[in-house]
């Protein structure tokens, strides 16, 4: 026997729930879509990193396969170096070999044009046109350090430089605790050891407006710090208004890291300014949930990261010169009584359009 057919209010209703339920089975995903995208692309607690081989240290090769972004009051002790390839340059190697000898327990990443390259795909998509539109690979790998520095923290260091002592004394004279990569990785997201995240630069000379006073040939920070958001705002402004046909220092490099860290003493100086600034910028999704966090920065004096100035010419620390002597250059730029950490050489390998091949004879050469 056939039961009760249903009303037709019944049958308008059932149809309703079937329209409901059709709408959410294919709005689900689009949300799920959409807010990938809105949701600040740095809470890497939430997805893993894909495995890709973007390191190398002295007992192999390995991968880094989580930003560290839990411990934004702590400095990681990973050393950033950057090259076109693995194969570094015979003084490039014994330099960057200093670096590991004085600071053993630091995970060491080389970083290439290829692993820059993903890297910028992978956490930062909505930059890549950018990123491509500028005129040589000089210019995307000054830019691509602020990305080791925010999204990673630890430290920057350029390949020309020898390393003199062992780091964690630079920093713990500054009261920023370093930790192990692996556990900046592990901790939760609240185990913050301090309450700021700090940013360190050094100064090249003792002239405070020269536009290369503060080179990015070194650079330090805990994770997160918005400083280093300002410079890739800069490039992504000025390609879009085709305004970029400029030397590589004035766009990315060490002029335009001057300029980004005079706005964050001037025009961001009052707590919260800048934040506010970049939740209304295209950087939005860039922000860490720590987001409201204290920060500030340090401008570590000329003799603790670059003692010897290329403004300032020794022909014992000019590594083309014949007169090119480094442990004497040491004796002329280093003193007892101050601390030097680091010794930057200014090799200058670079060009417009890739190397500069007279200079890189001179670092292909031993020490």
């Amino acid at each position: 026997m056939l039961g009760k057919l249903p009303s037709q209010s019944q049958l308008l209703h059932r149809v309703l729930l079937a329209v409901i339920a059709l709408l959410i089975v294919g709005i689900i995903p689009v949300f799920l879509r959409f807010h990938y995208v809105i949701t600040p692309i740095f809470s890497f607690s939430a997805r893993k990193c894909e495995e890709r081989i973007l390191s190398l240290t002295p007992q192999g090769t390995e991968s880094i396969l989580s930003p560290t972004t839990n411990r934004l009051g702590v400095l990681p002790k990973i050393i950033h170096q950057s090259w076109a390839t693995r194969d570094l340059p015979t003084k490039f190697e014994a330099w960057s070999s200093s670096c590991r000898e004085q600071n053993p327990d630091w995970k060491w990443v080389l970083w290439t044009d290829e692993d820059n390259l993903n890297l910028v795909k992978q956490y930062c998509p909505w930059l890549l046109e950018y990123y491509l539109q500028l005129p040589s690979e000089i210019y995307r790998a000054d830019l691509v350090r602020n990305l080791y520095m925010y999204i990673y923290g630890g430290i920057y260091v350029d390949l020309d430089t020898e390393c003199l002592r062992p780091v964690d004394e630079l920093f713990k004279s500054y009261n920023v605790s370093t930790v192990s990569y692996d556990a900046s990785v592990e901790a939760t997201s609240t185990d913050n050891a301090a309450n700021e995240r700090k940013a360190f630069f050094g100064r090249m000379g003792t002239d405070l407006d020269f536009d290369h006073s503060i080179p990015n040939a070194w650079m330090a920070a805990t994770p997160g710090h918005p400083l280093f958001l300002l410079p890739l705002e800069s490039v992504i402004d000025r390609l879009s208004r085709n305004d970029a046909n400029t030397i590589p220092e004035a766009l990315t490099g060490p002029v335009a890291l001057k300029e980004a860290i005079d706005m964050y003493g001037g025009q961001y100086a009052h707590p919260g300014d800048l934040e506010k600034h970049l939740q209304s910028s295209i950087l939005n999704g860039m922000l860490y949930s720590q987001y409201k966090m204290k920060h500030r920065i340090e401008i570590l004096p000329h003799w603790m990261v670059f003692p010897y100035s290329w403004n300032y010419f020794k022909p014992a620390c000019c590594i083309g010169c014949e007169e090119y002597d480094r442990e004497k250059c040491k004796q002329l730029v280093t003193t007892d009584d101050k601390d030097s950490f680091f010794l930057t050489y200014w090799s200058h390998t670079w060009s417009w359009e890739g190397h500069n091949p007279s200079s890189m004879k001179n670092v292909e050469t031993k020490l």
